[in-house]
């Protein structure tokens, strides 16, 4: 019985020592990488030369966060002080613009919470290396989350928009934009042919425009569009320009030109008018801008058959042009003065000014239908004196203003022939359609001074 015990021991202390078999040990746990505090996922389905999908994921879902992307070359030199000290001025600088706190700014302008199946389609370029950055605004500057990508060499697309024009006068065209099936949007853009050519000139290379310039200059639009173009002038060339943007994130781009037609010299009217209503004029109007109460317009008016520095021959086209001071609270500015401010091709923007048409049978008009640029200087670009309803806010382009002469010459009423409507200033936002910047609630009465 002990020999067969003193047996099994030794059996049981061979095994243990038995050179083929691995003893157990205790192997250390490695460590989980370090999660950061705002998660960035790149979407690589989403990826492309000049666009890029990812989400956002902050730990504090409460928290304002900043991100932004930026090519690494760049990043590597970057100073995230320093861009969050400009965001400050910046908001602060909008805060103050718009009456809202800096809090209320910070709410509106960065963001909070997750960002899901976000596609950023602006400023990329192919097979260039990126870096999205984000930090918790009121967090540790140095606590940057960042995530890395590249983007793929650019794939044209496939797809294609046809582009039309159609109603072509001396003042005005309708351009039609027709995608195929495949395109998801497309930014449209429309100037003078030599204005176009000087903005590509200007880019940084061939593919700026593709990459981010359509959607600074550009209208997004979907499907088939037809844009009526006016305010144009006669016998000029105009360029149309797309970027289309199809279902699989690829982009392409087309254009054409269009001049407008010549125009058509009527023959001469004679009448005594275009002697007699010559000189200074005082006018009022009712005017409304859609948020004050409407006021009474003061301002004075000078009837003239020629413009200093402008080589315009209006009585040729049996025409009076009438410069016009303070109506809608607008300076004049005349063709020196905008040559002073530095202002393009002042002798088109000069103004306010209206052109008064004058007809056999001493019937004199203004045009209603937006051909003649009332103002052209502002920042939204062409103002014209077109008919208008405030209350409705209807704005007609489609009608010619009627200007009574009073039997003894000295009283002038510009009137509209549309029902509740009046003589209006307005201008056309692209992408919004014609907009009111000054509404009329009165007939334009003048009165010889």
């Amino acid at each position: 019985m002990k020999k067969s015990l003193l047996y099994l021991f030794a059996l049981v202390a061979f095994a243990a020592c038995n050179p083929n078999e691995k003893p157990e040990v205790d192997k250390p746990t490695p460590p989980e990488p370090e999660k950061q505090a705002i998660e960035i996922v790149v979407n690589q389905e989403r990826l492309t030369a000049f666009q890029v999908g990812y989400s956002i994921y902050p730990n504090d879902k409460e928290a304002i966060y900043y991100f932004e992307v930026m090519s690494k070359a760049r990043w590597a030199t970057a100073d995230v002080a320093a861009i969050k000290a400009e965001l400050e001025e910046s908001l602060q600088s909008f805060a103050d613009m718009t009456g809202a706190t800096y809090e209320e700014v910070l709410e509106q302008m960065l963001q909070k919470g997750d960002l899901v199946d976000y596609v950023d389609i602006a400023g990329y370029r192919g097979d260039t290396d990126y870096v999205i950055f984000a930090f918790y605004w009121d967090g540790d500057i140095s606590d940057v989350s960042i995530a890395e990508f590249s983007t793929p060499a650019p794939v044209p697309s496939t797809e294609s928009i046809e582009i039309a024009f159609s109603d072509i006068d001396p003042y005005a065209m309708t351009v039609s934009c027709t995608p195929s099936e495949g395109i998801t949007d497309y930014y449209y853009y429309f100037a003078e042919t030599t204005k176009a050519d000087a903005m590509l000139a200007e880019l940084e290379d061939d593919n700026a425009f593709m990459s981010y310039h359509a959607m600074n200059v550009g209208t997004k639009k979907s499907g088939e569009q037809s844009m009526e173009q006016k305010g144009l002038k006669p016998e000029t060339s105009y360029t149309v320009m797309v970027m289309g943007i199809d279902d699989k994130g690829n982009r392409m781009q087309a254009r054409k030109e269009c001049s407008t037609e010549m125009v058509q010299q009527s023959e001469r009217v004679e009448s005594e008018l275009f002697e007699t209503l010559v000189g200074e004029w005082s006018g009022t109007q009712t005017i409304y801008d859609g948020f004050a109460e409407p006021e009474v317009s003061e301002f004075a008016v000078t009837i003239v058959q020629s413009v200093e520095d402008y080589d315009y021959d209006y009585r040729s086209c049996n025409q009076l042009v009438a410069l016009v001071d303070g109506w809608c609270r607008i300076p004049y500015y005349g063709i020196q003065g905008l040559v002073d401010s530095e202002i393009e091709n002042p002798e088109d923007k000069f103004g306010p000014k209206w052109i008064l048409d004058i007809a056999e049978g001493d019937k004199v008009t203004i045009d209603g239908y937006a051909r003649h640029s009332t103002i052209g200087w502002m920042f939204m670009g062409d103002c014209f004196l077109v008919s208008a309803d405030a209350d409705s806010q209807n704005i007609n382009v489609a009608s010619t203003l009627s200007v009574d002469v009073s039997a003894d010459g000295n009283t002038l009423t510009i009137s509209s022939p549309v029902e509740d409507c009046y003589p209006s200033l307005v201008y056309f936002f692209e992408g919004f359609g014609w907009m009111s910047y000054y509404y009329g609630q009165s007939d334009i009465v003048l009165t010889r001074k």
